[in-house]
């Protein structure tokens, strides 16, 4: 039963990311939405700290120690552009800002399965291939071609950066673990967004600003759920899948409120994925 509140709290909260925000992605420069994520998500790790502060040592030795924390620290940078891409292409399609999600799912896959040799049934990857050629067929054909050419830039720009997260997620928690996964991509992102905004905002605003508090809430709430479970309940690819599970519904909920894309288009998309990912979880 906790397994699954867990995939619905993911799924929940991961479908309210793009929406919460798109506020910011109109009315702040792209890279403070990685500025106040950060923040946000160091507000979550500082009370933690007391009970997994022992999790930084792996093996006898200081995590910082081990090869392995070369993976969470460029899924920290990765972060960092990651937050400031997805804000470009949310400002102009909310569709366009989660769908690279499936092609990103497809290619680490494939990375992770015969660069890394970390196994998946061969059944899981084949379901997870199709829902990539979705994913593919949504930017040739769906919302994804109305981009304009930055935001077409910024889509392709996002998913090598979400193809990278995924494979650092799986590496970390292969060589780590999930505490070290969450901590150091957010301080890493923290520092890289201390640098480049340190002019652009007052950092008082990401706690008086209504919709900034909502968005850093969500989405740190979503990512320690995420992190932790890949650890505890699911493997990593099966935790990123339940985000794309998420991002499909997204794609109706876009059409509803922001009346993107047809009807028919975006509805197929979705249950597309749906269908495979039924597939994925239970066939």
């Amino acid at each position: 039963m906790l397994v699954f509140f867990t995939g619905l709290a993911i799924i929940t909260l991961f479908a309210l990311r793009p929406f919460v925000y798109k506020p910011a992605s109109k009315l702040l420069k792209p890279e403070v939405s990685a500025y106040f994520t950060a923040v946000w998500c160091l507000l979550f790790v500082l009370p933690t700290l007391p009970f997994f502060y022992k999790d930084f040592m792996v093996d006898g030795k200081p995590a910082f120690m081990s090869i392995g924390i070369i993976f969470p620290i460029i899924k920290g940078l990765s972060l960092f552009l990651f937050m400031k891409l997805n804000q470009i292409i949310n400002k102009e399609n909310t569709s366009g800002s989660v769908f690279w999600g499936v092609i990103s799912l497809a290619l680490a896959s494939l990375v992770t399965t015969f660069v890394f040799d970390v196994p998946l049934a061969e059944k899981k990857l084949i379901i997870i291939l199709f829902i990539g050629i979705l994913g593919a067929l949504f930017f040739l054909f769906g919302e994804g071609k109305k981009l304009s050419k930055e935001g077409k830039l910024a889509f392709i720009g996002i998913m090598l950066c979400s193809t990278s997260n995924t494979i650092c997620d799986t590496m970390t928690i292969k060589y780590l673990n999930w505490y070290v996964l969450f901590v150091v991509p957010t301080v890493i992102m923290l520092l890289c967004s201390a640098i480049v905004n340190r002019k652009l905002i007052n950092i008082k605003v990401f706690f008086t600003t209504p919709h900034i508090v909502w968005a850093g809430l969500i989405y740190a709430l979503g990512e320690i759920i995420l992190i932790f479970s890949m650890q505890s309940f699911f493997p990593v690819i099966a935790a990123i899948f339940l985000i794309r599970v998420a991002q499909s519904l997204d794609l109706v909920l876009a059409y509803h409120l922001h009346m993107e894309g047809k009807g028919a288009t975006q509805y197929f998309f979705a249950l597309g994925t749906l269908v495979l990912s039924y597939f994925f979880f239970f066939g």
